[in-house]
């Protein structure tokens, strides 16, 4: 993929990723003392950023929480995303465009031992689920005043691609090909490389300017289902025990802990799920080991941030875990 000659220059390592613990079929980066395998996916899943859109610690709050995430890095995320890496091919598709998408890419280009610009400076390809800030807005920095990329591929719904198109800045990057949208369709399979194929799955949620979907991702031994957001589970058309149990690996909106972080507040008006009622209805998922779930995209109020808490506490008990910014799942 052609970029202009004078983007041509080196990027720079991310030098904040942090190690993390691992499990079967996850790891932490390759560079990481908490590497325990030697052994070498196709296809790499790396998580890039597991707060709620507005990152964590959240713009002007001032909560415990967000007091401990400023007085130690290690506790803060960056904003929704994750990566698919076909190690052979070495093509990387991000899903979803954060406004952190250039730490973010530096954590793939790294991941993927490039050292310079000269191998690749974008992604191959972005996937995106839907135009709330977290979720597309770091496309601006492939346009004119930043990258100034060529054709990026955008993979995205019809109606997506209609708000990118009429509505700027993000109808310039369109004018100026510095992407180039791809129309994808509700549960039609499409193909990144030979190792690599995702279907998007649609699901209720706030759909103020386009609608929503999950990913199913398929690598050539495993499958992970990916929801970052969803209104609810009871209000979406398929069965989400059912979509969990026919994948290896779900990441799926933890954006609330429960209600109780959330006093004063009209509950039907929320939008998300809770941690608690997600665990109650897959319950039997998590105990039976076939599916390993994670909860991501998490509030800032979210009580489950608190590392010494109860509520990192019962996730744990109940067979659940809490997805974290740089872990690898291995496809």
């Amino acid at each position: 993929m052609k970029r202009r000659d004078f983007m041509k220059a080196g990027l720079s390592t991310f030098a904040g990723t942090r190690a993390l613990s691992m499990a079967s079929g996850f790891r932490a980066s390759p560079r990481s003392s908490y590497l325990t395998s030697s052994e070498e996916a196709d296809v790499v899943v790396k998580v890039l950023g597991t707060a709620q859109d507005a990152g964590y610690p959240h713009v002007g709050c001032y909560c415990p929480n967000c007091q401990r995430a400023r007085k130690d890095s290690s506790q803060a995320r960056l904003k929704p995303s994750i990566a698919v890496l076909d190690m052979k091919e070495k093509r990387a598709f991000i899903v979803d465009a954060s406004p952190d998408i250039g730490r973010q890419f530096d954590m793939v280009h790294e991941r993927m031992g490039c050292d310079s610009a000269a191998e690749f400076n974008a992604p191959h390809g972005i996937l995106l689920t839907h135009a709330h800030i977290g979720h597309y807005t770091g496309l601006i920095f492939y346009g004119y005043e930043g990258l100034s990329a060529s054709r990026i591929p955008v993979y995205c719904t019809s109606k997506m691609a209609r708000f990118l198109e009429e509505n700027g800045p993000w109808s310039q990057l369109v004018r100026y090909e510095n992407i180039a949208l791809q129309i994808i369709r509700p549960e039609e399979e499409t193909s990144l490389t030979p190792r690599i194929s995702f279907i998007p799955l649609l699901v209720s949620h706030r759909d103020e300017y386009s609608d929503t979907v999950g990913f199913i991702i398929a690598g050539p031994k495993k499958k992970l289902l990916y929801i970052p957001d969803i209104q609810g589970w009871e209000t979406w058309n398929r069965s989400i025990r059912k979509e969990v149990e026919q994948v290896d690996y779900a990441i799926l909106d933890g954006t609330f802990y429960s209600p109780d972080e959330l006093p004063g507040r009209d509950l039907s008006k929320i939008g998300h799920p809770f941690i608690t009622a997600s665990m109650d209805d897959l319950a039997a998922a998590a105990r039976s080991g076939g599916t390993r779930i994670y909860f991501s995209h998490l509030n800032h109020t979210n009580l489950a941030l608190d590392p010494d808490g109860p509520a990192q506490k019962e996730i744990k008990e109940k067979g659940f875990h809490l997805a974290a910014d740089g872990m690898e799942i291995m496809l």
